[in-house]
């Protein structure tokens, strides 16, 4: 009997569920003042760690077609912060702090690599869940969801010192900036001939997001 090269989804299950019950820890550890410089020390590898692993199980699915579309992608992003940090012209003015790793031209990579996930994995979620065949829709609503994403992402983001605003409120340039880039960059997914199956990215992005939902609301009532 010939064994498909993918995990089987009761496999992907089980791995969502041990990634979830890391991130709850996680969830924890940021409440205590006591643990929470460890779990700050420990973001940028565990977001790298999850994410290789998220990506490794679409090139098993999809192939070269994820690495033709992921590393421009990286490239491209990476490239785009770089620029908004130094000019405040794409995202508005704005600077990374030290949570998120060492710096490139005063951005993480990470940063680049997580636009990748981000998008990839919201824009499977509104073809395979969703069921949004129809491309230009598709990254029309994947991007809509990308940009719920970082509303959800930037008061906790700004708390944790992932990155500052020179403003007092998140300008509403970076917003219509992830809606632009997310919409560009979603929708080429549309065109991957084989279909995927796999429901970890799709797993790895909402548990992530759940994340920092609940560690917003903690910190809401913690000194």
């Amino acid at each position: 009997m010939k064994v498909k090269n993918r995990l089987l989804p009761n496999s992907e299950v089980f791995f969502l569920a041990i990634l979830g019950i890391f991130f709850f820890v996680g969830f924890i550890g940021h409440l205590l003042p006591l643990t929470r410089p460890l779990m700050l020390f420990l973001t940028p590898y565990l977001l790298l760690l999850c994410g290789l692993i998220a990506l490794g199980v679409s090139l098993k699915e999809q192939g070269r077609t994820i690495l033709l579309w992921a590393i421009p992608t990286f490239l491209i992003t990476f490239a785009l912060e770089a620029i908004g940090v130094a000019t405040g012209l794409i995202f508005g003015s704005y600077q990374y702090g030290p949570v998120l790793g060492s710096h490139l031209w005063g951005v993480p990579p990470i940063i680049g690599f997580n636009w990748v996930l981000v998008v990839l994995g919201i824009a499977r979620f509104v073809r395979k869940q969703l069921h949004v065949r129809h491309p230009a829709l598709g990254a029309l609503l994947a991007s809509l969801l990308c940009v719920l994403f970082d509303v959800i992402l930037e008061p906790l983001a700004i708390r944790l010192n992932y990155w500052t605003w020179e403003a007092v409120q998140v300008p509403f340039r970076n917003y219509a900036a992830w809606f632009l880039i997310s919409y560009i960059f979603a929708l080429p997914t549309w065109l991957f001939k084989r279909e995927e199956t796999s429901i970890f990215l799709q797993g790895y992005i909402a548990i992530q997001g759940l994340f920092f939902i609940l560690v917003r609301l903690g910190l809401a009532f913690m000194p």
